[in-house]
């Protein structure tokens, strides 16, 4: 979508608790924003919870949830305020926990994290949308 030569960008943002019920609050208000935006993806809310329950169970702070549409990409930003940067767990096969940032190296388009000093960090991925403003990766 054009307008005046610049692509037009909509943005949702909303705040939550570092409860384990907000996770799910997390998930659903990504997949009503994409329902408002006509918007078709699979992935984003699995990859929303995952970041959401990464806030809640290292983070332990409040956390913000941003969901951008600009052109053909959408961009989701989970704000929290703990500082100390995610690493990639060893899990082993069994481990109920431990693969959310294995997820979403594989199924986004891109990714990675803001440091904001002493103020928190933001995780953020991208993923491509097709001209049907459906996500082009094979599972949506």
């Amino acid at each position: 979508m054009a307008e005046r030569g610049y692509l037009r960008e909509e943005r949702a943002t909303r705040a939550f608790s570092p409860e384990p019920r907000d996770v799910y609050f997390a998930r659903h208000f990504v997949a009503s924003v994409l329902e408002e935006w006509g918007v078709q993806c699979d992935d984003l809310p699995l990859l929303v919870s995952e970041l959401a329950t990464n806030a809640v169970l290292h983070a332990r702070s409040d956390f913000e949830v941003t969901v951008v549409r600009s052109g053909p990409r959408l961009r989701v930003e989970v704000y929290d305020q703990n500082t100390r940067l995610p690493s990639f767990a060893v899990a082993p096969p069994d481990a109920y926990s431990g693969r959310g940032l294995m997820l979403l190296r594989e199924l986004a388009t891109a990714w990675g994290v803001e440091s904001h000093s002493d103020s928190g960090k933001t995780i953020w991925f991208e993923l491509e949308l097709a001209p049907d403003r459906s996500c082009e990766h094979t599972s949506c």
